[in-house]
């Protein structure tokens, strides 16, 4: 069979990246499913300037970012995955200035031209092999370019920092279904040698490769934006939500994992266990009956560390836990994280299904949140960030703390209190996901699932649960409503909570993520523990990755 009907609608989304993922998702791309990145992945650094703008930082320099983003990697895969790198020594000189490359389309205000971007990577590809470089030994290519970062503060003309990593996952579905031989030779046929020449390379014995990604970030970027760059490269996608206009809209996971706001912490948070599961670095128990079970926190290599309870053929509910030690020092506090994914998305967009849903065990929003909103440009965009920092289900003993910032020499910002006092979740479907304990020193949280839905005794006791979903406009979903019957007395409790579908904008009123994200530098200076040292946070990359 022909790769050409999948192929042919590749190539005509592939110069508009925001519109490639739903054209994929036509084509039901099972997305979210286990490809796992094990071992050694050989990874290409190329230091790359322009015409009028040179590189400010060495080789040295370089390599000292590459080592923490290799250590990153490897305590998130607790030693399973690794970077094998190799630092191209000469920088290549690109015959344009920063600006053509990093400017944005005719009529936009930010963001990068698709065309001229492409031309980027083309042109450093080429280069890079003119210079005798075998692209074919590599897996991953990470460009460190001269300038500044356009999401982290700089202008409009330079290049926001991003991963080319949608196009390359797409090219390993084909290959996977038809071979690397058809669908290249069916990628030349048509006039599309550059997807061939950025993506799928060939070793001298004549063996076909294909690249995962090229990652793209700027000198003054931080580790962690590399971190979470290369991530992507291992085809994870982002979480936070996308507008409609392909940019960040706000937060959906907030600070729980690296693939969304938890990469600009101090220090910057681990991978979340669903991102870990796609990546094969830690096992997943498939619920499949009533019971109880028992799971380990991230930070620690013992198994299992996760819950699946299928929902239907696509979707289902992922539950893993979280304590702030190690990589995870960082995080408010510790908990059980419920997510709802969908395997046939591959991202978060307003007014659609989202790929990857996060459950807020204390919906009422943190009174810090409302105070703090009110100094910012957009405050509703800046709650999407504050609102889940107690989203985590904890044992029914109930947990508070308070944090104090110590940040900017000592300097108290304030306190912020997490009160992770609900131990219990009811899903739409009738499933009860309750917390029996979490034990934080150890690292264990115990867990009763049942997918029955049916009243079930406790003591003489009978409780009904009945629940219900809000899909648009402002209303009142009922979580869930118990009813308690107590000799002749029957007493009966409602938990709800109002919830509003924000309005949809124009792109004007878009603000830029580096807007938003200037907005949870402050929030996390609020909640950090310890020392941290101040920074000017990135923020997550502009369309496809």
């Amino acid at each position: 069979m022909s790769p050409k009907p999948i192929i042919a609608i590749l190539l005509v989304v592939l110069f508009v990246s925001s519109v490639l993922p739903a054209a994929a998702q036509e084509q039901e791309f099972e997305w979210n499913r286990q490809i796992p990145f094990i071992g050694a992945q050989p990874t290409l650094v190329l230091l790359v300037q322009f015409s009028d703008v040179k590189l400010s930082i060495s080789r040295t320099q370089a390599e000292q970012i590459v080592k923490i983003v290799d250590n990153f990697v490897r305590d998130a895969s607790y030693g399973r995955t690794w970077l094998e790198y190799t630092i191209h020594p000469k920088v290549i000189t690109l015959p344009k200035p920063m600006s053509y490359y990093g400017g944005p389309s005719s009529g936009a205000q930010r963001g990068d031209d698709n065309q001229r971007i492409l031309e980027f990577h083309l042109t450093t590809i080429q280069l890079a092999k003119k210079d005798g470089v075998d692209i074919s030994q590599y897996k991953h290519v990470i460009t460190i370019h001269a300038g500044k970062d356009e999401a982290a503060g700089g202008s409009a003309n330079d290049i926001w920092s991003h991963c080319n990593c949608v196009v390359p996952k797409i090219l390993y579905f084909l290959i996977e279904q038809y071979g690397f031989d058809a669908v290249e030779s069916d990628l030349k046929k048509q006039g599309y040698d550059w997807v061939v020449e950025l993506f799928m390379h060939r070793t001298r014995s004549g063996e076909g490769r294909l690249l995962s990604g090229i990652e793209t970030v700027a000198e003054y970027d931080i580790p962690s934006t590399m971190a979470h760059e290369f991530t992507h490269s291992m085809w994870i996608p982002d979480h936070y939500v996308y507008a409609k206009d392909g940019y960040s809209a706000g937060s959906e996971v907030s600070v729980w994992t690296n693939m969304d706001s938890g990469s600009f912490m101090d220090p910057p948070v681990d991978i979340d266990g669903w991102s870990k599961y796609l990546l094969g670095w830690i096992e997943a128990v498939t619920v499949e009956r009533d019971g109880e079970y028992t799971i380990h926190t991230l930070d620690k290599p013992d198994e299992p560390h996760a819950l699946i309870i299928p929902i239907n053929e696509k979707e289902y509910y992922f539950i893993h836990a979280r304590r702030p030690v190690k990589n995870d020092e960082a995080l408010p506090g510790p908990g059980v994280l419920v997510m709802r994914v969908n395997k046939f998305k591959d991202n978060n967009v307003e007014g659609e299904p989202f790929m990857v849903q996060l459950f807020d065990a204390n919906p009422d929003t943190p009174r810090e949140c409302e105070q703090y909103a009110s100094g910012f440009r957009d405050p509703r965009r800046f709650m999407t960030l504050c609102v889940k920092f107690d989203a985590p289900f904890y044992s029914a003993d109930g947990y508070s703390g308070t944090w104090v910032s110590k940040a900017a020499g000592g300097r108290t910002f304030g306190t912020y209190q997490i009160d992770l006092g609900n131990s219990e979740y009811v899903t739409e479907e009738g499933f009860r996901i309750s917390v029996l304990s979490f034990d934080e020193r150890t690292g264990l949280a115990r867990i009763r699932v049942s997918l029955g839905g049916q009243p079930r005794e406790e003591g003489g006791e009978t409780t009904v649960v009945t629940v219900t979903r809000t899909v648009t406009g402002t209303a009142t979903e009922t979580l869930y409503t118990t009813t308690t019957i107590v000799g002749t007395e029957t007493r009966t409790v409602v938990v709800t909570v109002t919830t509003t579908q924000l309005p949809r904008s124009t792109g004007e009123e878009y603000i830029s993520i580096a807007i938003i994200l200037a907005a949870l530098l402050f929030t996390t200076a609020i909640i950090a523990v310890g020392r941290r040292r101040p920074r000017t946070a990135p923020p997550p990359p502009p369309p496809a990755w």
